[in-house]
């Protein structure tokens, strides 16, 4: 989600959230204005958020209501730009007066940028705006607490991966108070989803579209034709989908992981993943399969509203559709 305004620095630090507002106001000025490069573009995501102009959701925007419509009622006209359909509709939830909106959260191996700042504010209006309507909304926004990110990072700090990703959960949690954001309906983790995580991987293998190759799991791109409809790439043109170089093992170089085994192939743990037991022996999940189990245990199969960073569209929420 850094993408989205090329900014890299972290505009909260881990002492944020205990700062009085004098110099949380110091900080907030220095990060903004410190690099006359990123001038315009942190004017452009705040001013972007007023209430004359259309915010970005994930390539949505949200229209206000004109003179003719009555608010406080979901019959009131909302329309919002689809990323798939690459047109503007009008929202018609599936179920009258209900909305289900699954947002990705952050991975948690870092401190939160102004990047995480812009997007879950901007959905945090689209929460409030739809609650104005007279919807009830069940609004999940997960945490991705167990991905190669966190691995890694916890492996430079010597720290225990999850404790590391409960830590920098926290603290996502203190920013997401001061920047005044409702909390959602449900804030799931990944580590305490894995019997539906790996129930959902069953279900992918048992239906022939996953494969199993020395205790990982990969899904078979090419046995789904409508793979690359959101985001419009070729098949032939796809590389992405893992956070790691591409595996040699792969039938398509664009599958990609649903299980990850924990042991090599001389059967030595992998030092410092974690690991849970799985029908295809120990491991971890691939980071799209996490979102996909976590939305369905809380919104279904299908639900109203999909959204998160630009950033996201592929190969996040490509391979989300996918499985």
């Amino acid at each position: 989600m850094g993408t989205l305004l090329k900014c890299n620095k972290p505009l909260f630090s881990i002492r944020f959230s205990s700062f009085p507002n004098s110099l949380r106001s110091v900080q907030l000025r220095t990060h903004s204005f410190n690099n006359p490069k990123r001038r315009n573009p942190i004017r452009r995501c705040f001013s972007s958020l007023s209430p004359s102009s259309q915010p970005l959701i994930n390539g949505t925007t949200l229209d206000k209501m004109d003179g003719n419509q009555q608010p406080g009622s979901p019959s009131s006209e909302l329309w919002l730009h689809n990323t798939m359909s690459k047109k503007k509709e009008l929202f018609m939830p599936k179920v009258e007066g209900k909305v289900g909106m699954y947002v990705c959260g952050v991975t948690a191996y870092d401190l939160s940028h102004i990047g995480h700042a812009r997007v879950y504010v901007t959905f945090d209006v689209l929460y409030r705006y739809l609650k104005h309507l007279g919807y009830e909304v069940c609004y999940v926004r997960n945490f991705t607490d167990v991905d190669d990110k966190i691995i890694a990072r916890a492996k430079e700090l010597a720290e225990d991966p999850i404790s590391l990703s409960r830590r920098y959960c926290d603290e996502f949690i203190q920013d997401m108070v001061h920047l005044q954001c409702l909390p959602p309906s449900v804030e799931p983790r990944v580590s305490d989803h894995m019997p539906h995580i790996i129930d959902m991987i069953k279900q992918i293998v048992d239906n022939g579209y996953a494969y199993r190759v020395e205790g990982d799991v990969f899904f078979s791109v090419e046995n789904f034709p409508e793979y690359g409809q959101l985001s419009g790439r070729k098949l032939e043109d796809n590389r992405a989908g893992e956070r790691v170089a591409v595996d040699s093992r792969k039938r398509n170089p664009a599958d990609f992981a649903l299980w990850k085994a924990s042991f090599m192939r001389n059967n030595s743990a992998k030092e410092g993943e974690p690991f849970w037991e799985s029908p295809w022996g120990p491991g971890r999940p691939g980071w799209h399969i996490e979102c996909s189990a976590m939305s369905a245990a809380y919104l279904g199969y299908s639900f109203d509203i999909h959204g998160g960073g630009m950033d996201l569209v592929f190969p996040h929420h490509e391979n989300e559709i996918a499985q």
